[in-house]
C-alpha cells in the first residue's frame, strides 16, 4: 500500500505538531525496517543457510533492494537474528531498531555459545536504554562473562595505534590515526576539561577541541619526563634576524624550514627557555650564549599567587595551562618583573599578540582592554582579581 503525503502540510504546523509528525515518521521507518528484515529472514530460511548461501543472499539483497554492500550485510545479519524468537518479538514490538540489532548481533557473536541465550535475554531487558548506554551494557556483559580476559600469549598482540601527520604548504599540520579504547578513554578525559567553552566563547566544538589538543602538546612539551633526542630535551627552535625580532618587522623560520611570522616568534619568546646564537653574514655561528629562562620559577610562583590562572575575564584555565606574558615585551626593553607580567592561557595569549586587545597592570592587577569597536570606552579587568579568591 503506497503512502500519500501532503508536501504543503508541514509549513502549516506549529513546532509541537511537527515534532509529533517526526515521531510518527520515525516509528513508521522503524516498523518498515523490521518488516524488511522479516521478509529477508523468510527468504533466508528457504535456503540451505550455508556460508555460500549467505554470500548469495547478501548479493541478492544488494541487487534487489539497490543498497550498498555494507547495508546488505547488515540486513542479512539482522535477518539471521530473527531465527531467535525473543529477538523477533522484541523487534516487532518496536524495542529493537537497526542500531540495537547490530549491537545484539555483535555481542552474541563474541559471547560463549552456552551463554548466548542469557546474554540475549539480558540485552532485550535493556532495550529501553539510550543507544550509547545500550552499547555500554553489552560491553559490560562480555566483560562479566570473561573476568580473566583473553588467554596469555607468548607474542601478545600490540594495541592498534597509528598516527600519521604531514605538513601542509601553509605550515599547518594535518593528521589522522587510531588508538585503542583505553588510550581513547584517556584522550577524552584529557581533552574534555581543556575544551570547555569559556565566557562569550564563539568557537565551535571542533575548534575548542583543536585548541585543547594544542594545549596538551604544550603541556607535554613542558614535562620533565620526556626523553631526550640528540642530547636535548624536546624544544622549538626559531631563527630570526635580531633586527626583525626587536622591531617585529619580518618573520623567521622553525628549524625544519617552515616560516613563522614576527609576532608569533615574539609570543613564543614571552615565556620560554631561550639561548642566543650570533651568526656571521654567511650564517656561520661565532658566539653562543648560555640558555636562560625568561621568567624564573620563583617569579612564576608569585605570578600564580596573584593571578591564580589565566587573568582574562571569565577564563578559568589553571596556572599550568598558562604562559607568562610580558605586558611590555622584553624584546622592547620590558623588564621581567611581577608588575610587567600576566598569566594568560594559550588562546588569550595569542589574542593579545595577534589582535588589538591590550593588557596593562593597574594598581598591581591586570586589566584587559578590548578594541574600541567591540566595547567603546570599556575596560575589563578580571572580576575576582581584586578579591583574592
Amino acid at each position: 500500500m503506497e503512502a500519500t503525503w501532503d508536501a504543503t502540510a508541514a509549513w502549516r504546523m506549529d513546532d509541537t505538531s511537527l515534532w509529533h509528525a517526526c515521531d510518527q515518521a520515525q516509528k513508521i521507518r522503524q516498523s518498515a525496517y523490521v518488516r524488511l528484515v522479516e521478509m529477508v529472514a523468510e527468504l533466508w530460511n528457504r535456503t540451505g543457510r550455508s556460508k555460500e548461501d549467505r554470500v548469495s543472499m547478501v548479493a541478492q539483497v544488494q541487487t534487489q533492494l539497490r543498497v550498498s554492500k555494507k547495508d546488505a550485510l547488515q540486513i542479512v545479519a539482522h535477518a539471521q537474528l530473527f531465527g531467535r524468537e525473543a529477538v523477533r518479538d522484541a523487534a516487532r514490538a518496536g524495542e529493537l531498531d537497526a542500531d540495537r540489532l547490530t549491537v545484539l548481533d555483535q555481542t552474541l557473536a563474541q559471547a560463549p555459545v552456552l551463554d548466548r541465550d542469557e546474554v540475549e535475554a539480558e540485552l532485550i531487558n535493556n532495550t529501553h536504554l539510550p543507544l550509547h548506554h545500550f552499547r555500554l551494557a553489552a560491553k559490560r556483559i562480555l566483560v562479566l562473562l570473561d573476568q580473566d580476559g583473553p588467554e596469555p600469549r607468548d607474542d601478545p598482540a600490540r594495541p592498534k595505534r597509528e598516527f600519521h601527520y604531514n605538513n601542509r604548504p601553509d605550515g599547518s599540520v594535518a593528521f589522522r590515526g587510531t588508538i585503542d579504547s583505553e588510550s581513547g578513554a584517556m584522550l577524552a578525559a584529557l581533552i574534555s576539561p581543556l575544551a570547555k567553552p569559556k565566557a562569550d566563547d564563539t568557537r565551535t566544538t571542533p575548534q575548542r577541541q583543536g585548541d585543547a589538543f594544542a594545549d596538551m602538546i604544550e603541556l607535554a612539551a613542558g614535562s620533565e619526563n620526556l626523553p631526550d633526542e640528540g642530547g636535548e630535551r624536546p624544544h622549538l627552535a626559531i631563527t630570526m634576524h635580531i633586527r626583525d625580532f626587536l622591531q617585529g618587522l619580518r618573520g623567521g623560520e622553525f628549524e625544519d624550514g617552515e616560516p613563522v611570522d614576527a609576532e608569533t616568534g615574539r609570543r613564543i619568546a614571552c615565556d620560554s627557555k631561550a639561548f642566543r646564537m650570533v651568526l656571521e653574514e654567511n650564517s656561520a655561528p661565532i658566539n653562543i650564549g648560555r640558555s636562560s629562562r625568561t621568567v624564573p620559577i620563583p617569579m612564576r610562583r608569585a605570578l600564580i599567587v596573584r593571578d591564580k590562572g589565566c587573568a582574562f575575564p571569565g577564563c578559568h584555565r589553571r596556572p599550568r595551562q598558562c604562559h607568562a606574558h610580558h605586558v611590555i615585551h622584553w624584546a622592547d626593553g620590558g623588564p621581567t618583573r611581577l608588575d610587567n607580567l600576566v598569566l594568560a592561557c594559550s588562546m588569550h595569549h595569542r589574542m593579545i599578540h595577534h589582535t588589538r586587545w591590550t593588557v596593562e597592570i593597574v594598581d598591581g592587577l591586570p586589566v584587559f582592554t578590548p578594541p574600541g569597536e567591540l566595547r567603546p570606552g570599556h575596560r575589563s579587568g578580571r572580576p575576582n582579581s581584586r578579591l583574592g579568591v
